[in-house]
């Protein structure tokens, strides 16, 4: 995707926003190692050889802007009950959101972590081709196989303010004869702001607990962005992005002579077992003349127990007028990008619901129904169509931490409606996929 500063006219606002990335990502990288750097001094003693200490990743925090009034101290007899409690509730949090561990080297105070998770597994698909559309391809049996790997460093500096990165890419195994890998994280994060290629700060629901997830490329976009958190429950981000940056680009249209990146408003609620996530989105699309399309999502998920099992419920829903990029998940946009041009006005929703249940320490399945419909008013026909649904299951063993067994079956409805566009083989009509897997993670 070109920006507006390839064309004539050479924006201002293109320019500034070309040049506040990768200036913003040299100077905190800079701030960083100069500032961590030992002073040298003329001389000093030698020091006893010293040895990598165990650390955990603690990411920039900004304090609440509204915060609360402090709790009333309680009565004597109350307390130890209260200190009890609360140490029983930071185990919980910590059982269910551990902290991602790392080690600082000798000579460092920073603390540095790598972790990956390796992915392999069997896949059946077969296919129907839907009315008028093109013949279906063969049923084909595949070995599909991922592996992706992370690196994260956290550093504190002297005046306080911490410092963290994180750099991740996941590396696909070969399909029809080619292999593929793609950038999925290059951060810095410098208190509050991040600045790099990232997930859109649009997206909520991503299918992680899917295997899907994990053998599409995610959607990531270069961005600039400012989280603050406004009490202990809600936090605001403001986010400028941009798709063409991040692996957002394959499935979105290549649009050129955009001036300005997209503009992203974010308000997040999470207390008890509920999360809220609420954004809106606006990204202008190029024409004579121009104009803006805009997306907005609303998704939340509950996680509770009952009869001792624990689970979760995710519901989202997503609309949006001239933004299709944001609606749907990968697997949705993959084939929504191979149907559609850039100069396309669109208009539609997407929506999804997601459940999780936990039978066993080691044993859960997850349940996922979506659907994605788009309308593509064309000149030489009434309406063009875009619809697709999906409904998959799978069965998860993890008999220890890092390790998982499963099997996924999936199954896709698409009826794409577009006179005159060619649609490949495969694209339109049903799909059904059963996959055997295992993961390790590490």
């Amino acid at each position: 995707m070109a920006s507006g500063s390839e064309a004539g006219g050479k924006p201002i606002g293109a320019a500034l926003w070309r040049a506040a990335l990768p200036a913003g990502l040299c100077f905190a990288l800079l701030s960083q190692t100069a500032l961590a750097a030992p002073s040298r001094l003329p001389s000093r003693p030698a020091q006893a050889p010293s040895f990598a200490r165990a650390c955990t990743i603690a990411l920039p925090e900004t304090p609440p802007l509204f915060a609360g009034k402090p709790a009333e101290p309680a009565a004597s007899g109350e307390d130890e009950a209260d200190d009890d409690s609360d140490s029983d509730d930071e185990e919980d949090d910590d059982d269910e959101d551990p902290p991602e561990r790392g080690l600082v080297l000798p000579g460092s105070a920073t603390c540095l972590s790598i972790t990956g998770t390796v992915s392999a597994g069997i896949q059946r698909d077969s296919f129907r081709a839907s009315r008028n559309g093109p013949p279906p391809p063969s049923s084909a049996t595949s070995f599909p196989v991922s592996a992706a790997f992370r690196i994260a460093t956290s550093h504190e500096l002297a005046s306080g303010l911490r410092v963290g990165t994180a750099f991740g890419f996941t590396m696909y195994g070969p399909v029809d004869g080619s292999s593929e890998t793609s950038l999925d994280e290059a951060t810095i994060l410098v208190g509050p702001w991040t600045f790099g290629l990232d997930t859109s700060r649009f997206a909520f629901w991503t299918g992680d607990e899917f295997i899907f997830s994990a053998r599409v490329p995610s959607r990531t976009v270069g961005l600039i962005a400012l989280e603050l958190p406004l009490t202990e429950s809600w936090t605001a981000t403001l986010a400028v992005e941009d798709p063409a940056l991040g692996n957002a680009s394959v499935t979105a249209p290549v649009q050129t002579g955009r001036r300005i990146p997209d503009t992203i408003g974010r308000l997040v609620y999470e207390q008890g077992g509920w999360t809220v996530h609420g954004a809106f989105a606006l990204r202008e699309i190029p024409g004579t003349p121009s104009r803006f399309g805009r997306a907005g999502i609303l998704g939340a998920t509950y996680e509770g127990e009952a009869f001792g099992k624990s689970w979760s419920l995710t519901a989202q829903l997503a609309g949006a007028i001239d933004g299709a990029p944001y609606l749907g998940s990968q697997l949705d946009a993959r084939i929504v990008n191979r149907v559609l041009v850039a100069s396309d006005a669109t208009r539609g929703f997407s929506t999804v619901v997601s459940g999780r249940l936990e039978w066993t320490d080691e044993l859960a399945s997850n349940l996922y129904l979506s659907r994605y419909w788009l309308e593509v008013p064309l000149a030489n026909q009434v309406r063009g169509e875009i619809r697709i649904d999906r409904l998959a299951a799978n069965l998860v063993w993890t008999p220890v931490e890092g390790f998982k067994l499963g099997i996924e079956n999936s199954i896709a409805w698409a009826k794409i409606a577009l006179t005159g566009r060619e649609i490949a083989a495969g694209l339109a009509g049903r799909q059904i996929s059963t996959q055997l897997f295992i993961e390790r993670s590490f």
